[in-house]
């Protein structure tokens, strides 16, 4: 009987000490105020109504310039929002992160490495002029050569099976509720001429895997897939937890391949600002012309941030804000660690 009771003491007392632990790592994650925190972030970021919706994908000049949103997810699955954190908008260019996580997962890095290249290009995301050096290895993939590219690397059997192992792999780093919107992807195919001219230009060059056609179809649709800030936030909590998602606990990338994908986020994700983005702010992060930016601190959270108001650059004002003023207030710099 006294084995017993002593056996069942030290259950009790080693679990105990497991749950204190557990719940000692999510307080480190995140100051005991930081709902407070982003909830003045949000009301003082909301006041700034500079900028502008994009203009050249039609669909995207319709949306509410009003809107607007954050959410954060932490790699043990807590996930907070404030504001429009149920509305729906299209990732844009932030799909490149996980196109390029797909095709590292699909081949050699060096292959990818080597064929796309992993430097700043000094131009704007959709330029067409570092094709002139028609030679592999001169784009990154966060720029749209580069990411059509990346996108012609992507296996499968076909069209079809390629589409549906990408959609898959966002389906697995969120909630499974993410879809695809028809309108976003008409506009786009209907206005995305300077996007055709690159694939079929990257085709002349030999520098794209396929059907220049199919690859650009399969590039539209991911930048027309549809999230809230939350399930951004979880995808890029995902990102920053090696590759697990922290809801379901599955291994959905390998952390060599975030490791790569958060790099290019650090180095290219802000496109030609991307520097100026590093020494202000110092966390990897990815924008999309949609208005949405979506930042990875590694092995701690995301933040994701919606609001269609741009800079010249095509980010997002007041995401920018935002990661910027939760960056300085919560230490968040990459250097400041």
């Amino acid at each position: 009987m006294k084995f017993k009771f002593l056996y069942v003491f030290f259950i009790f007392f080693f679990l105990s000490l497991f749950f204190c632990k557990a719940n000692s790592q999510s307080e480190n994650i995140l100051p005991i105020d930081y709902k407070k925190t982003l909830e003045e972030v949000y009301n003082k970021s909301y006041k700034d109504i500079s900028g502008k919706n994009a203009s050249y994908i039609p669909e995207l000049s319709k949306v509410d310039p009003n809107l607007f949103s954050i959410s954060i997810a932490t790699v043990d699955g807590e996930i907070f929002s404030v504001g429009d954190s149920d509305f729906n908008f299209s990732l844009q260019s932030i799909s490149k992160v996980f196109a390029y996580a797909l095709a590292l997962e699909d081949n050699k890095q060096k292959i990818i490495f080597d064929k796309i290249g992993l430097d700043a290009t000094g131009k704007k995301f959709n330029s067409i002029t570092t094709l002139e050096k028609r030679s592999y290895n001169s784009h990154n993939p966060y720029v749209n050569v580069g990411a059509i590219q990346t996108t012609s690397y992507i296996k499968g059997k076909d069209n079809k099976e390629k589409w549906e192992r990408f959609f898959a792999l966002l389906e697995s780093m969120s909630d499974k509720k993410i879809f695809l919107s028809e309108k976003i992807y008409q506009s786009e195919t209907e206005s995305n001429t300077r996007n055709h001219a690159i694939a079929h230009l990257l085709k002349s060059h030999n520098m794209l895997k396929g059907d220049p056609k199919e690859v650009l179809d399969r590039y539209t649709k991911a930048c027309s897939i549809m999230v809230t800030t939350k399930q951004l936030a979880l995808m890029g909590a995902t990102i920053a937890n090696n590759g697990i998602n922290p809801l379901t606990e599955k291994q959905v990338l390998s952390p060599k391949v975030t490791r790569h994908i958060v790099s290019q986020m650090l180095i290219n994700g802000l496109y030609e600002k991307s520097g100026t983005w590093f020494v202000k702010i110092g966390v990897p992060a990815k924008s999309g012309v949609s208005g949405g930016i979506l930042a990875i601190i590694p092995n701690k959270l995301a933040i994701a941030v919606f609001s269609s108001r741009l800079d010249a650059s095509g980010t997002s004002i007041r995401g920018e804000k935002v990661i910027q003023k939760l960056s300085n207030i919560w230490g968040l710099h990459l250097l400041d660690s």
